[in-house]
This record gives structure tokens, C-alpha cells and sequence, in this order.
């Protein structure tokens, strides 16, 4: 990718996480370009949508979360709470952020761009730990994710001082002993 789109692109994602999290999802695409120092063209060319602006910013934001893949295997840690608590700590950490763009309007494309994060995470704790169930399938493990990803969202819009670290373990902690009944 030619380094000025690369620019471009990193300065609207800057952007677009600063201004969602001090006003809001319902930022328009002028208020973001002008916070990037860009035109609203480039941010279109780069994005075609609010909502796309929305998703890449995420993934830009969750692409700094790691799985600490040593760890999992290590400690022989569950899978959820593994694939999942990196995520609950970073979305701790940008509470403001994730708290506008789950609940607010366009929540859809952020929303999948979590459950991706965490559904891949998810897949690489179990196949280090060698604990893939007979007859799982993504779509199970996505399926299961995204309603957990929006228990978090739920607890963030209700509690600004939520703690997903604790409902992550939690509901860990019950999906264990269920796969266990």
C-alpha cells in the first residue's frame, strides 16, 4: 500500500477513535476528516462509509491486543477466558470508545469486527491446547462469541465503571462447567 493512503488511513482511524470516544458514534464523516487533517473525499475513497470508518478503526484498535499464545498453552488456561480476556481488558481500556460504537448507530460492522478478533483467538487457544470438541465448528464458537461480545457491550452501556475482566471469568466459568454437564 502506497505510504500516503497508509497515512491516510492510520490518521482517520487516530481520529475517528479520539472524536467517538470524547462525543460519541454519531461523528459524520466532515467532523472526522477535519480531525485527521484530510479531505472528506480521501476519507471516502479510503472507507466509502461512516460505518467502514467505524469497522477499520476497530480492527486498527484491536490489532494491538495480543493472545499470549505461551501463556494459554503454559498454564492450560480455558480457551474462553483466554481468547477473551485480552479483549476485555482492551476494551476496558478504551471504554469510551467501544461504549459509543456497540450501542450506538453502525454498531453492526464494529460489533463483527470484535467477534472476529475474539472468535479467531478463540480457535488458536484451542488448537494449541489440543481442545477442539468433536463436531465444533466456527460458526458454533462465532455464534457463542458474538453473544458474549454482547453481553460486554450491554454491560458497558449500563455500567461506565464495568469490569469485563469479571464477566468474562464469569461466563467462562459457566461455559466450562456446560461443556462439562
Amino acid at each position: 500500500m502506497d505510504r500516503r493512503i497508509e497515512r491516510t488511513r492510520a490518521a482517520v482511524e487516530a481520529a475517528t477513535v479520539e472524536l467517538v470516544a470524547s462525543r460519541g458514534s454519531q461523528v459524520g464523516m466532515t467532523e472526522i476528516a477535519a480531525a485527521a487533517g484530510v479531505s472528506r473525499k480521501a476519507v471516502y475513497e479510503n472507507f466509502g462509509s461512516r460505518e467502514q470508518v467505524l469497522r477499520c478503526a476497530t480492527q486498527s484498535l484491536l490489532a494491538r491486543v495480543p493472545f499470549p499464545a505461551q501463556a494459554v498453552a503454559a498454564d492450560g488456561r480455558d480457551p474462553w477466558e483466554a481468547a477473551l480476556m485480552p479483549v476485555a481488558r482492551h476494551m476496558e481500556q478504551f471504554s469510551d470508545y467501544y461504549r459509543a460504537v456497540l450501542t450506538g448507530p453502525g454498531c453492526f460492522l464494529v460489533r463483527d469486527a470484535v467477534v472476529d478478533h475474539a472468535a479467531t483467538g478463540l480457535r488458536n487457544a484451542r488448537a494449541r491446547n489440543g481442545d477442539l470438541p468433536v463436531g465444533a465448528t466456527q460458526k458454533d464458537d462465532r455464534f457463542i462469541v458474538h453473544g458474549l461480545v454482547g453481553i460486554m457491550a450491554d454491560k458497558l452501556a449500563q455500567d461506565h465503571h464495568a469490569d469485563l475482566q469479571r464477566v468474562v471469568r464469569v461466563l467462562s466459568g459457566r461455559l466450562a462447567a456446560a461443556a462439562v454437564g
